[in-house]
């Protein structure tokens, strides 16, 4: 973890996430979201994921005779009320 933190702003880049597979029908009309309005409503914290940054670095262990790859996730979330 403090290796993960401690790593340079400049060696983060976003995540692209790539589709499957070609969407061949048309988009279909989405149905209203209740839950969005019920927890307004009540008050309740909504945590929304707005973007995804990943980072790699090399890491080997005091009793290992080879290097990992490690991959570090980073979201940035919001809270709204």
């Amino acid at each position: 973890v403090a290796k993960a933190t401690g790593l340079p702003e400049d060696l983060y880049h976003d995540l692209v996430a790539k589709a499957e597979q070609a969407i061949k029908t048309s988009l279909r009309q989405r149905p209203v979201n209740v839950k969005d309005a019920v927890v307004k409503e009540r008050g309740f914290k909504t945590l929304r994921q707005r973007s995804v940054e990943v980072s790699e670095f090399s890491y080997r262990p005091v009793a290992c005779e080879h290097d990992y790859r490690v991959v570090v996730v980073r979201k940035n979330i919001s809270i709204e009320r």
